[in-house]
């Protein structure tokens, strides 16, 4: 009987552990951390990785658990659920909209490197931080008609594979 308690709770740990555990893009160069953005007057917490072809923001609920992943790669992007599986090409999910910010996803996406020096009309960056010799944006805002979605990026790490420099 002892054996099948510690058995269920080695499981429940390690279904958890994988559950909160961030994946980052798969390149040589990624951009790792936290963010906090914020979107029609709600917040939502993760973790991102950025390359110059792909892009992951997992979204966090309160017990730090992946509850949505949004993707992006080369000209594709879209929304995951973690719960259901299901997938959204439109980026519409539970009365949120986010397809108009596509373009600008992948914009920053591929030119992310690039944003403190040049930006179209679009997105704003706030702020920049200067890390391994390169100027990376802090925090950001993309623009459209009628609504902002601010993302602030916190903890940023450069993550190399391999060895390459």
């Amino acid at each position: 009987m002892k054996s099948k308690i510690l058995f269920a709770a080695f499981l429940a740990i390690v279904s958890l552990y994988s559950c909160t555990t961030f994946k980052s893009v798969k390149s040589t160069k990624s951009i790792n951390g936290t963010f906090t953005a914020f979107y029609n007057q709600k917040e939502f917490s993760g973790f991102f990785s950025i390359s110059s072809s792909k892009l992951r923001l997992d979204i966090v609920n309160a017990f730090g658990l992946s509850v949505y992943g949004l993707y992006a790669q080369d000209n594709k992007v879209f929304l995951k659920d973690y719960q259901s599986g299901k997938v959204y090409k439109t980026l519409k999910v539970k009365g949120e909209d986010l397809s108009q910010y596509k373009p600008m996803i992948i914009y920053t996406m591929k030119n992310f490197l690039d944003l403190c020096a040049n930006t179209p009309h679009n997105i704003e960056v706030l702020s920049c931080k200067k890390l391994n010799g390169k100027n990376i944006p802090t925090s950001i805002i993309f623009k459209t008609n009628s609504k902002r979605f601010r993302i602030n990026l916190q903890n940023i790490k450069f993550k190399r594979l391999g060895g390459i420099k």
